[in-house]
């Protein structure tokens, strides 16, 4: 489904050039639940705006569903990320819009039709349980509900890949559960492949199949979540591990860790 080569992304700044990415490569396989994690700084974020060209890296190529997007010219790029869902940390609704009408934007954007539109919300919305706040605005949403809202929106275009940049790192514990199960369940039902970027440990354990590790815009490493939490081998794996409490010579984490996958 996607194929990193070689990923570089270098930004020029008052100060000089900072390398953000280094050389990175990794693939996602059809259909996967795909977590990346690191400390702030370690180039997630960076890495999942490459991965749509919202940033156009310095080197490297990024290939989705056997298109090289770097060869793409404007209008194929367009369409190209139809293909590809994005949900935000901090939801990024439009304010003056209802739920419904959040959710009808991208399906504005690429001209269907009115009748289409209203169908495709009202399905939308069931999915991610809000049909009952379709006309209701985001400031009168929790943040749970906003984020559902997004998640919706993301889909719109019926994507076969999702990217979610930390989207639950703003949410309470619970409220974070309850956004993993309905990632989990997109992913079954629908098929969509989840890349799901975050420094939180409990997510990745939570909800993905296999886990890459970002340090200082390198990938450090990358394997299933039940190997890499239980045996890892970089030593920023081991540190983001520690952070969160856990450690790999506790014999609890590995069962735990291979109950969830």
């Amino acid at each position: 489904m996607v194929e990193v080569k070689h990923l570089t992304k270098v930004y020029t700044t008052p100060a000089g050039k900072v390398t953000a990415l280094a050389d990175v490569s990794f693939s996602v396989e059809r259909g996967e639940i795909f977590g990346v994690m690191g400390l702030s700084g370690a180039g997630k974020s960076t890495l999942i705006r490459c991965l749509n060209f919202l940033e156009r890296p310095t080197s490297g190529e990024v290939w989705i569903e056997g298109k090289n997007l770097a060869t793409l010219d404007r209008r194929e790029l367009a369409r190209a990320r139809q293909g590809i869902g994005m949900i935000f940390q901090h939801f990024n609704l439009l304010k003056l819009r209802t739920v419904a009408q959040n959710v009808a934007f991208p399906l504005e954007i690429v001209g269907e039709r009115p009748e289409a539109i209203r169908a495709r919300v009202r399905e939308l919305l069931d999915l991610v349980g809000l049909a009952d706040k379709a006309n209701a605005y985001p400031h009168q949403l929790s943040g749970g509900q906003k984020q559902r809202v997004g998640i919706a929106r993301a889909l719109a275009c019926r994507p076969r890949l999702l990217l979610s940049d930390e989207a639950t790192s703003a949410l309470d514990p619970e409220t974070t559960q309850s956004i993993l199960a309905l990632l989990k369940e997109i992913n079954r039902s629908l098929g969509v492949t989840i890349i799901l970027i975050t420094h939180e440990l409990a997510v990745i354990r939570a909800v993905c199949d296999r886990v890459a590790v970002l340090e200082g815009g390198r990938l450090v490493e990358v394997g299933p979540v039940a190997e890499v939490f239980s045996r890892p081998r970089a030593l920023a794996t081991r540190r983001l591990i520690a952070i969160s409490g856990l450690t790999p010579a506790r014999p609890e984490l590995a069962s735990d860790v291979v109950g969830v996958v």
